[in-house]
């Protein structure tokens, strides 16, 4: 019998399928042999004239998905054109058994893409090419692409300097990140295939739940007071303060959010196939006011 979680993963699978960006002429496929592997990635610049270094946002997809679609999905690069920022979106190898569906290799398990190095690599691949600021790397994702930046963050703290995990928050049972580390994220009591609460039935992927997951980086960011804020009905904003080097851990947890990015414009896509609903809160903005509060005084590593 196929389990839910797994179905519904697998019908996500059949609408990154369906999503594209029309009309953005902007971004550009490129690869590279990085760390021993042909690899490939998404990469947004937007257009200036000032040749001063500009913030770097790494934009990952889920599982199954695509640069595309996590470009279509959370509207990103309109963002970033906006704001002045680069986008990059890799692209996933990574699979659980031959012939799978792409993913990260979030539990750096055996095999020939190790996704740490892979980004690792990636990033001095792009500074020696493009006018980044070292100081101001940041990360999100969804679902597969939440669990990638939350382990980043694990891995490459002193790279990164904060992370946005939406629909996919973790904090491996390995996790040691050698330095604070601002997070925040966004997820639905009613996610269907990343349960809020761990369930048996629960992807292979998925060991515990979201609130543990969010205690461990209070935790490990050493804060000590916390404030609430709702912000509409079923919505409410956690924010962790008085951490460690200033930063913050944000959570705006949802009542009815499903497996969805909120404010997508796929929003009635994701609902078509089960995935329930999406809320209507400017999460990518919220993530870059979020990120450019923060920056890293050592260079990538």
């Amino acid at each position: 019998m196929i389990k839910p979680a797994v179905l519904l993963s697998s019908l996500f699978y059949v609408i990154c399928l369906t999503i594209s960006t029309p009309g953005l002429a902007d971004p550009v496929m490129q690869q590279a042999t990085l760390d021993g592997q042909l690899r490939s990635w998404r990469l947004y610049m937007p257009s200036s004239s000032s040749a001063k270094p500009l913030p770097l946002v790494f934009n990952f997809h889920g599982t199954g998905s695509s640069p595309e679609n996590i470009s279509a999905l959370n509207q990103l690069e309109q963002l970033a054109g906006q704001e002045h920022f680069i986008v990059v979106a890799p692209q996933a190898e990574f699979s659980y058994e031959p012939g799978g569906r792409k993913t990260w290799n979030v539990e750096q398990l055996e095999s020939p893409y190790d996704d740490v190095a892979f980004i690792r690599a990636l990033i001095e691949h792009l500074i020696s090419q493009y006018p980044i600021d070292l100081t101001r790397i940041y990360a999100t994702g969804f679902s597969g692409g939440a669990r990638m930046s939350s382990l980043l963050a694990c891995e490459l703290a002193t790279t990164f300097a904060a992370i946005a995990p939406i629909a996919g928050v973790r904090f491996a049972d390995n996790c040691k990140p050698a330095s604070a580390m601002p997070v925040l994220t966004y997820h639905g009591k009613k996610d269907p295939v990343n349960h809020y609460v761990h369930q048996p039935d629960s992807p292979r992927y998925w060991h515990a739940g979201v609130e543990d997951a969010i205690h461990d980086w209070v935790n490990h960011n050493q804060c000590h007071s916390v404030s609430e804020e709702n912000l509409q009905a079923g919505i409410t904003k956690l924010t962790w303060s008085q951490c460690q080097d200033d930063v913050q851990v944000v959570f705006y947890r949802s009542a009815e959010g499903g497996h969805t990015w909120p404010d997508s414009p796929k929003a009635e896509l994701l609902a078509k196939y089960g995935l329930g609903k999406t809320d209507n809160i400017a999460m990518t903005q919220f993530i870059w006011t979020f990120f450019r509060q923060y920056q890293r005084q050592s260079s990538a590593q």
